[in-house]
């Protein structure tokens, strides 16, 4: 291993707003951190990652920006949306998107612009194992395509990949795509946008399993797939996208 720094701490967030120095962390593969809050296998925000070298600049203590890890890096220029992070123990994280800087921050940086591209990176585990702190790491980059920043292209993106059979909820867009819980409300007019895109929209259905009255055939081409739907509603429980999880272990 080249060795382009140090891991020189780990945290878990069992709840939000609670967050504990752990000694090492218990990461899977395409879902994340075991027992943190944000483990989510549809989520490209699985771990958060700050640089030692940023938070001694803006003088905020490590953890206090709810990172996971905080790495001592010789090559912060690396340390960026689609390099990846590969450990000595052989734990693997794509690094995703820039972690934007939110009101639940603002009494660290009363000026939050100070964090734009500081706060840290996001990234989700692609091979797990146990992360120590300690251990050196190096960074590869451009070894993964970077999420975009516009919000309609995640959304887009998000869309393309559901695969046919399955379907997403409003909020499970929302969390594929990276974005607050809130963004849920922008989805109908995303849809709508988006009608007669080659994109299956058909497969976003609400909380429920109902079917919204946004795309045209919505049934016809959801049944054209092998999904039920009775009552212009479909089965979550079978049909819920959840990448990595086998069909036949759903509940």
């Amino acid at each position: 291993m080249r060795g382009d720094g140090v891991i020189d701490g780990l945290y878990l967030k069992r709840r939000h707003g609670e967050l504990a120095s752990e000694a090492a962390l218990q990461c899977i593969a395409g879902f994340g951190i075991v027992d943190d809050v944000h483990a989510n296998r549809l989520s490209p925000r699985q771990v958060l990652l700050t640089l030692t070298s940023e938070l001694a600049q803006l003088g905020i203590a490590p953890g206090a920006l709810q990172e996971n890890i905080v790495i001592g890096c010789g090559r912060p220029e690396l340390f960026r949306p689609g390099s990846a992070l590969l450990s000595a123990s052989g734990v693997e994280i794509a690094l995703t998107m820039f972690c934007e800087p939110c009101k639940r921050i603002a009494h660290l940086a009363p000026k939050l612009g100070r964090l734009i591209h500081r706060r840290g990176v996001l990234g989700r585990v692609v091979t797990g194992g146990e992360l120590r702190a300690g251990e050196p790491f190096e960074l590869i980059p451009g070894r993964y395509e970077a999420l975009p920043e516009s919000p309609y292209q995640k959304f887009l993106d998000v869309v393309a990949a559901i695969p046919a059979g399955r379907v997403l909820r409003y909020a499970d867009v929302a969390i594929a795509m990276g974005v607050a819980d809130s963004f849920v409300r922008a989805l109908p007019g995303y849809i709508r946008r988006s009608v007669g895109r080659e994109l299956p929209l058909h497969r976003i259905v609400n909380a429920r399993g109902s079917l919204p009255d946004l795309v045209p055939a919505q049934a016809t081409l959801l049944q054209a797939e092998g999904v039920t739907v009775e009552g212009n509603t479909i089965s979550l429980a079978s049909c819920l996208w959840l990448p990595g999880v086998s069909a036949d272990i759903r509940t």
